[in-house]
């Protein structure tokens, strides 16, 4: 049985440059297997106190790492729980990961949850990212998952922020689209030019 880390089990600054190289901020990309393991496997609350150990150690690089691979391997359930729990900056960064990297559907989901549990500045971090980063296939796409919801609403109104030629193609993508479902209309009518 696995037992709780203590402070007594952390490994000095002095003991890791030794074993694993300089700690100066002059690391290495630590996006491998271990970040991912610890990221996508270790629970929730682990993965939170870690995060809170590196930040007081002045590792906050580490951290955010940890947290942005969270937020783009993790289910978005536990991203939408976790969320609330960081620093605005620390929860903004990996949630412009999430926004960037996910699955459409996945982030609409994201999304949903974030909204439905009242975490409306999250939900809207998530649509002003994708609306304005993401190709615009993909924010034709999330239109339907969103429906004519407060999110909807929201993304539409990011998406009308993207270059004149980038918004076309979305009202085209929008109105060409062979189901044209009413959330599709609805933001075809928002964005119109």
């Amino acid at each position: 049985m696995a037992r709780a880390m203590s402070t007594s089990d952390t490994i000095t600054p002095r003991d890791q440059e030794t074993k694993a190289g300089p700690v100066d901020g002059r690391h290495p990309d630590c996006t491998g297997p271990l970040l991912h393991a610890v990221a996508g496997k270790r629970p929730t609350s682990e993965l939170l106190q870690l995060v809170t150990i590196l930040n007081g150690r002045d590792q906050s690089s580490y951290a955010q790492q940890i947290l942005n691979t969270a937020a783009t391997v993790r289910p978005v359930e536990d991203v939408a729980a976790m969320v609330p729990l960081l620093s605005d900056d620390q929860a903004a960064d990996a949630l412009h990961a999430a926004a960037t990297q996910r699955g459409v559907e996945e982030l609409a989901r994201l999304v949903t949850i974030l909204n439905d549990h009242d975490q409306l500045f999250y939900a809207q971090e998530v649509l002003n990212t994708a609306a304005t980063m993401r190709p615009v296939e993909d924010v034709a796409a999330m239109v339907p998952l969103l429906g004519d919801s407060p999110p909807a609403h929201a993304l539409h109104a990011a998406a009308a922020q993207r270059p004149i030629d980038e918004l076309v193609q979305l009202v085209e993508r929008l109105s060409g689209s062979p189901d044209a479902t009413p959330a599709a209309q609805q933001a075809r009518r928002r964005l119109r030019l």
